[in-house]
């Protein structure tokens, strides 16, 4: 035990076990050609090394310092919520979270948090320069649509630097897609059961994603579900909760992790036969890219503006 948080590390040993045959890889939507150039790592969805937790969030395990560091902790006025960090200065968080349409100034971000509402010394803590829901989002369906951007503001002209408890993680494509009964993980600091009121350090979790035809069958979700949404579950009720809203469902391909969906809602937590239901991050991939472009390029003109009158040039 450390503190509160159980920690190992794995022997570096290759698994003797193979891949078991026909089993279904994400669907990309085109296939990368041969290259000659070296294979660039990725700068996104990479986990710090031998930090990878083993596990089963409610009815989850302690999650270990740096094993998902592109969780975000949202400390919005009374209330929490998690995002996930996409890029330096970009968080995608539920929609939901913001339906009090909470001051600027009442919200506070903490990257490389391990334990709730602490901040040690590998977090990071931001302002909030504005937060951003889906143009179709409506309070009178909180349900669809369930997805916000939220920006940080810069701490001396920079926001989060990348450190082993603080990193990106990938954005899809809109054509990604992981198979029905792909496994994923989320994480957060939510509720331990469904009448908890405080939060924990972080817990992780392995979910299953379930065909939506099944989701949205009568016993189930019915036509609550709809399309932009997923189910994902586990027979072992593994599932989120209270204050884990708008963190990520993560999904691996290559060992590289993508925001496949985000937190949204459910019928309790870990009720069986009632799955959580997450918004699809892939239906909404251009909204996000295009929203983080024109950030960049309204920056770069602001900038632009500044220098000009500071040297008094003339156009």
């Amino acid at each position: 035990m450390t503190g509160r948080a159980v920690s190992w590390e794995y022997c570096a040993i290759e698994p003797c076990s193979k891949p078991a045959l026909g089993r279904r890889s994400p669907v990309l939507a085109v296939a990368p050609g041969p290259s000659r150039r070296p294979v660039r790592t990725p700068a996104c969805g990479k986990r710090q090394e031998k930090r990878i937790s083993r596990g089963r969030i409610l009815g989850g395990t302690s999650a270990l310092p740096g094993a998902h560091p592109w969780m975000a902790a949202l400390y919005i006025a009374d209330e929490f919520c998690a995002g996930t960090l996409v890029s330096s200065c970009w968080i995608v968080s539920a929609a939901h979270c913001f339906l009090r349409n909470p001051l600027k100034s009442q919200i506070r971000v903490v990257l490389g948090q391990h334990s709730f509402n602490d901040t040690g010394p590998n977090t990071r803590t931001f302002a909030v320069q504005d937060y951003i829901l889906y143009p179709r989002y409506t309070q009178f369906e909180p349900t669809l649509n369930d997805i916000a951007l939220v920006k940080l503001k810069k701490v001396e002209g920079r926001c989060a630097l990348k450190t082993p408890f603080i990193r990106p993680i990938c954005l899809p494509g809109k054509d990604l897609t992981f198979p029905d009964h792909s496994c994923c993980k989320i994480s957060g600091w939510g509720h331990m059961h469904e009448k908890a009121n405080s939060y924990s350090h972080l817990m992780e979790g392995v979910v299953k994603i379930i065909p939506f035809d099944q989701c949205s069958s009568p016993d189930v979700y019915g036509s609550e579900v709809r399309s932009g949404m997923l189910c994902a579950g586990s027979e072992s009720c593994v599932d989120a909760c209270q204050g884990d809203s708008g963190g990520p469902l993560a999904c691996d391909c290559d060992g590289v992790s993508f925001l496949y969906g985000i937190i949204s809602w459910g019928d309790g937590c870990g009720r069986s036969g009632k799955p959580g239901v997450y918004t699809l991050v892939p239906k909404y991939s251009d909204w996000i890219n295009s929203v983080i472009k024109k950030s960049r390029k309204t920056s770069v003109n602001r900038t632009t503006i500044d220098i000009c009158i500071g040297s008094q040039c003339q156009r």
